[in-house]
């Protein structure tokens, strides 16, 4: 036969049980001074907490890559702004160079004008310069700024450039050294010989048939007296490599001062004074000897 068990004692048993945990949490509080409100403020963050921990790590990375797209537009738009900046610096400063070298030749002018000598010179722009199929300059001076046919050609600094081949009203072509069939007489110390163009090359080739003594390099190369189509004592370039005479020739390369594809302006001479004889390519005499030979014949008659 089964027994059944009261039921009685369990109820009571509860609800006593829930009356004694409120007292007990109504003393704590009031034991910590504080009240419901903030117990369970504090019960419900210590839930909440972890949660917003776990939400932080998910949203700061998406909001701080929002910001950080948000500065690289910004910057992207900034540095726009500086290259532009950079370069309108970088044409003034080009236009700022350019007005400098120009007026460092134009000194340089003053400075051979004031020299003393008596040879006229007119300064020309280079308004087209050597390529690969033409070694010519064009400058903007021509026939109705006094020029010739012949005349001699320097820079600004009296390093020999080339000469005059032909000459319109407003413009001229100047064939430099480096490009003329013809070769120029100079001088190495008290040697006279000739410099000759070579192909695909700047330099040029030093020829001495009556050498009597050897060049170095560092050797200053300038026109001789005998020329015909330049001036005495302009400065053409320097002897590369030391070369001494095989029997009485000596042969050896020289370095030109001048680059024609760089010259912006160069300068005309009027060398030799007679336009006349400057065209056709004959020598004229000093004043000296012309004045000389006048007076003899004024002695005769």
């Amino acid at each position: 036969m089964v027994k059944r068990e009261p039921r009685g004692h369990t109820l009571p048993l509860l609800v006593t049980l829930i009356i004694l945990g409120v007292l007990l949490m109504t003393f704590d509080v009031r034991l910590q001074g504080g009240g419901v409100v903030g117990v369970l403020r504090t019960g419900i963050q210590t839930i909440i907490a972890p949660v917003q921990q776990a939400a932080s790590y998910a949203v700061n990375p998406v909001a701080d890559m929002i910001d950080s797209l948000s500065n690289l537009s910004n910057l992207r738009e900034e540095n726009i702004a500086l290259r532009r900046e950079l370069a309108e610096a970088e044409a003034s400063l080009v236009g700022v160079q350019d007005q400098l070298a120009r007026l460092e030749h134009l000194e340089q002018l003053y400075g051979m004008e004031a020299a003393g000598d008596e040879i006229g010179r007119t300064v020309a722009n280079v308004i087209g310069r050597p390529d690969a199929f033409d070694a010519a300059l064009i400058i903007d001076k021509g026939t109705s700024d006094g020029l010739v046919v012949g005349q001699p050609v320097v820079d600004t600094n009296g390093y020999v450039v080339g000469t005059v081949r032909s000459v319109t009203r407003g413009s001229a072509t100047i064939v430099p050294i480096t490009a003329d069939r013809q070769a120029l007489t100079v001088m190495v110390g008290d040697q006279i010989g000739s410099l000759l163009s070579q192909v695909a090359t700047d330099e040029m080739r030093l020829e001495i048939l009556t050498a009597r003594e050897p060049v170095l390099a560092g050797d200053e190369v300038l026109t001789s007296a005998v020329s015909a189509s330049f001036p005495a004592g302009l400065p053409v370039g320097v002897v590369i490599e030391d070369a001494a005479p095989s029997i009485d020739v000596l042969n050896t390369k020289v370095n030109l001062f001048v680059k024609p594809d760089t010259l912006r302006l160069v300068v005309v001479l009027a060398w030799p004074p007679d336009p006349i004889t400057a065209s056709s390519g004959e020598t004229v005499l000093p004043a000296e000897t012309s004045t000389t030979t006048t007076t003899t014949e004024g002695d005769g008659e």
